[in-house]
């Protein structure tokens, strides 16, 4: 179940329309979320899926309303919503590196079995000369960082990324450089994005718009890496105890299930159509195509 805990967002990257249209930061209160989640638990859902417009940027705009008390920010939410009963788990949806704090970190290892290790962090590019035309608040150094922060401090991360090809003006260098970034983090999914203009971005009317040709290249290429670094990171899973919430039974396979992991990973197992719906924990043990086998 997917619960939206905030709306809006005034960062105003070159390329986005989302600040023009709904520039206004909401968040909901702490105890209605909770009643929601509640209500969501009731009805037999396994994992809540916390999403937002910026979700970071969650309780920026309730801070004058808590004179006192707990900080209104992501983690303080997160961690009313992991004291909750029952058997579920929680996972985050897009956040940016710098609002990946010491703070928030601490609250999702605080909660191993209830807070995903799954972390979508939106990169764009690896390039400080695009990130600067891009109006994004980081260098790829600072970005790296972060990474490596989250990496020290949770069991083994899943870290997914979303990155923009062919913005105007990207070259060459800029793309390698995009590359080589993704390779250090060491993203378990990369989602792969050819730039398109929208009217009324700063980035629409920039000059040095790079030829389709070149962009679809550059998406091939980024596509083939993150396929590669997927594959790597489901290897270094084997041997490990996953939870995995199960959703199907697999067609053709009698006896088969297929399910989700706590680090976004597809997962097959031996089970019982009984089971689709809990939450289970298996051993990864090989890799079959795109996902991990387990028992």
């Amino acid at each position: 179940a997917y619960v939206k805990v905030q709306d809006g967002c005034r960062l105003r990257c070159s390329y986005c329309i989302i600040p023009s249209v709904r520039p206004v930061l909401a968040s909901r209160q702490v105890e209605e979320v909770l009643a929601e989640v509640r209500r969501l638990l009731e009805n037999g859902y396994r994992e809540i899926v916390l999403t937002g417009i910026h979700l970071g940027h969650y309780g920026v705009d309730l801070r004058k309303q808590w004179a006192t008390g707990p900080r209104p920010n992501l983690a303080h939410l997160l961690t009313r919503i992991a004291a909750l009963n029952g058997d579920f788990r929680v996972r985050l949806s897009s956040l940016e590196a710098v609002e990946l704090t010491p703070e928030l970190i601490a609250a999702i290892g605080n909660h191993p079995d209830r807070v995903c290790p799954h972390l979508h962090i939106s990169m764009q590019s690896g390039s400080d000369a695009v990130l600067a035309r891009m109006r994004r608040r980081y260098t790829s150094s600072r970005f790296v960082a972060r990474c490596g922060q989250v990496k020290e401090s949770l069991d083994w991360p899943a870290l997914t990324t979303d990155v923009i090809v062919g913005f105007p003006g990207e070259t060459d260098a800029d793309f390698e450089t995009t590359c080589r970034v993704a390779e250090q983090v060491g993203f378990s999914k990369i989602h792969v994005f050819r730039f398109s203009p929208r009217q009324g971005t700063p980035a629409a009317a920039m000059q040095d718009q790079v030829p389709t040709r070149v962009v679809q290249q550059r998406a091939a290429e980024l596509a083939g890496l993150g396929n590669l670094l997927r594959h790597r990171y489901f290897e270094s899973l084997l041997g490990r105890s996953m939870q995995v919430l199960l959703e199907s039974p697999l067609r053709d396979y009698p006896g088969m299930l297929v399910g989700t992991s706590e680090r976004y990973v597809p997962v097959e197992t031996p089970g019982e159509p009984g089971l689709i719906g809990r939450l289970i924990r298996v051993t990864a043990k090989r890799l079959s195509g795109d996902r991990v086998m387990a028992d």
